[in-house]
């Protein structure tokens, strides 16, 4: 999938949060990424938890709009979840993490943006290939 990127809550979060300490940094690259962005169900789950009220309408209002495109998980998934979140249980790995991974895995796209630079320095997909974070690191969130 060229242009594409797999994108985690963080950015998201911050982008549409005006008061994130990261919104001008997310705002400037979302603003000015032009392919398409992937993610999953449990991505707009931790979003829409991060936000309030007033900030989760226009975010659900941009994914129902096309703003993401959400890759398809079911229970059928959960075992290869299960094994993810196992493996790297010394990070540890979130279940939303853990979707990405698997996205990365079922698409090819390695190329991520998210404010985890350490775990997602350390997850490996495909063929032990590791993800490219398109998201610019002039700030860092402690913990992230």
């Amino acid at each position: 999938m060229p242009g594409a990127a797999i994108v985690d809550t963080g950015p998201l979060a911050a982008w549409f949060r005006g008061n994130d300490p990261y919104h001008g940094v997310a705002d400037r690259f979302f603003r000015g990424f032009d392919g398409e962005l992937l993610a999953t169900w449990p991505v707009v789950v931790e979003v829409t938890h991060l936000l309030r009220t007033e900030a989760q309408l226009p975010f659900l209002a941009w994914v129902r709009k096309g703003g993401l495109a959400l890759g398809d998980m079911d229970a059928e998934d959960l075992e290869q979840i299960e094994r993810l979140i196992a493996k790297y249980r010394d990070q540890p790995m979130d279940f939303a993490d853990a979707t990405l991974v698997l996205l990365a895995e079922r698409t090819g796209v390695g190329d991520i943006i998210t404010l985890d630079r350490k775990q997602f320095e350390v997850y490996r997909f495909r063929g032990n290939r590791r993800f490219t974070n398109l998201m610019p690191s002039s700030r860092r969130r402690p913990g992230m």
